[in-house]
């Protein structure tokens, strides 16, 4: 830079100083003032003029100037001086080597103790380092300078929620939303916290996912609802989705809609949801009788197996068994009636329990074989006490019985998977018919067994085809994006798409 260069002296917002950790006052050339505006303002357009301002410029070199303006030769030497610490600090935090921040940060904070962006990462090292009171000191030294800013706010609320001072964090997420509306660390810890539920308002988009007021979600879901004429179907599939979210108070209210509907095709889906909801509500009473009243009209497994369930939570063991019967004579392939028929209460661990029903299950499907449901469950009975190629080849004779239950097939190609048996699951899938219409799950289990034999172009192709496909839940394609992304960069997946639970999962 010449040095006939003309310079000015620019006063910085205090605030803005301390945020950036800057000199109170930066000398800028003139010939680069009036750009600075467009330019903006950088940290190393700022050290290069200020080394070059006390080195070259008159006024940096007259030995009087520098006495008379002592305060401010001083903070611009120090603003040089901390840069290889920065640079250490920064270094630091890309290797996650937190403990090297935390020594320069501590350094530059000692050398300057206005320069609170340190400071702020100085607090986000303590963090990192399970350090949350000396975190919680930091940031709170900062506030007046940071109030405002999002990323404080989200970083502050983090540490106390850690510390479970709930309030305060809660306190700290909402003013982060305030400066920063769709600040989604945030949303996301407000989420964890149970103040707000993500909530897709059209579960096949991913731009309808909205946050609310966990005590709101049912009148908020209710408005939105009400905002336009609804069919069974739209009530269904937003049935399937707060089902799976575990939102009985919603599900309560989805099922209230449908059976007001009259539609026969949907009219018990809704009659059982509504039994289930009530239940896990913890309104037994209500649930019972919801139970006993459908049961009258209906005679279906489905109804005898929720008066079984009602009965059995209000701790009538006896007419809950002769309930459930009654549901496998209107069913004998009824998942859930074998379910809580045969299987122990708590078959995830009590593996020797779910050994010991399979006697008598194994009789009920000699009894019933052209029930699909009872091999089917007698299959997943094999598989959970580690009876794999038995229950395999049980599964497969329920495909046979029953081979356009898509569901079914998916189940038993999971399990081929497990076993890393992908040749049989492409064999299959050979066989079938216009595979791109049929359920996602055999598609996606598909595509992973393209993956397990290394066929990778087509793995990627399928999972594309599944992320592409518009009908189905946003959760899932975005999945299968990330399965893409992992091929593209030589990864793979991490297991099956859905690994068998000990208990039989009801369909």
């Amino acid at each position: 830079m010449s040095k006939d260069e003309e310079w000015v002296m620019i006063a910085l917002d205090p605030k803005m100083s301390r945020r950036q950790g800057m000199p109170p006052q930066l000398p800028i050339p003139k010939s680069e003032f009036e750009g600075l505006a467009d330019k903006g303002l950088s940290i190393e357009n700022a050290r290069k003029w200020i080394k070059s301002f006390l080195n070259d410029s008159p006024a940096g070199k007259d030995g009087n100037w520098r006495k008379k303006n002592s305060q401010l030769v001083s903070a611009l030497e120090v603003f040089l001086d901390k840069a290889p610490l920065l640079d250490r600090a920064q270094k630091g935090f890309a290797e996650n080597d937190f403990e090297k921040a935390l020594s320069a940060l501590k350094r530059i904070a000692s050398m300057d103790p206005d320069d609170h962006a340190a400071r702020l990462n100085l607090a986000a090292a303590q963090t990192a380092l399970r350090d949350y009171p000396a975190a919680l000191k930091t940031y709170q030294s900062i506030r007046k300078t940071f109030e405002g800013d999002a990323d404080y706010h989200v970083g502050l609320g983090q540490v106390h929620a850690t510390m479970s001072n709930k309030d305060a964090a809660i306190d700290e997420f909402v003013l982060a939303l305030e400066a920063q509306p769709d600040c989604q660390p945030a949303l996301d810890a407000l989420a964890k916290l149970g103040v707000l539920v993500p909530v897709y308002e059209n579960p096949r988009d991913a731009t309808s996912l909205t946050y609310v007021r966990s005590d709101k979600v049912d009148e908020y879901l209710a408005s939105v609802w009400d905002a336009e004429a609804r069919d069974a179907a739209y009530y269904l599939e937003q049935l399937a989705y707060h089902e799976r979210e575990a939102r009985p108070i919603v599900v309560l209210a989805i099922a209230e809609r449908i059976i007001k509907l009259g539609d026969a095709a949907s009219a018990e889906r809704g009659e059982l949801a509504k039994i289930a909801a009530l239940r896990d509500l913890g309104r037994r009473d209500e649930a019972l009788a919801a139970a006993k009243a459908y049961v009258e009209k209906a005679h279906s497994a489905g109804a005898y197996v929720e008066l079984g369930r009602s009965l059995a939570a209000a701790g009538n063991t006896d007419e809950a068994r002769a309930a459930l019967d009654k549901a496998l004579e209107a069913d004998p392939g009824d998942l859930l009636a074998l379910q809580y028929r045969f299987w122990p209460a708590d078959a995830a661990t009590n593996i020797q329990g779910v050994s010991n029903a399979i006697p008598a299950l194994a009789a009920f499907a000699e009894a019933h074989p052209n029930a699909v449901g009872a091999w089917r469950s007698l299959a997943r009975a094999k598989i959970a006490t580690g009876a794999k190629d038995e229950g395999i080849d049980l599964l497969k004779k329920a495909v046979a019985l029953r081979p356009e239950d898509d569901d079914l097939r998916a189940e038993l190609w999971t399990h081929l998977g497990n076993e890393k048996r992908y040749q049989e699951i492409v064999e299959d899938a050979g066989k079938l018919e216009n595979l791109a219409k049929r359920d996602w799950k055999l598609r996606w289990n598909e595509a992973e067994a393209y993956l397990g034999l290394e066929k990778k172009i087509e793995a990627r192709g399928a999972f594309s085809a599944i992320n592409f496909d518009d009908s189905l839940h946003v959760d899932i394609r975005k999945r299968a994006k990330r399965a893409v992304k992992s091929i593209d960069e030589g990864l793979t997946l991490g297991g099956v798409m859905s690994n068998p639970e000990t208990p039989p999962a009801a369909t």
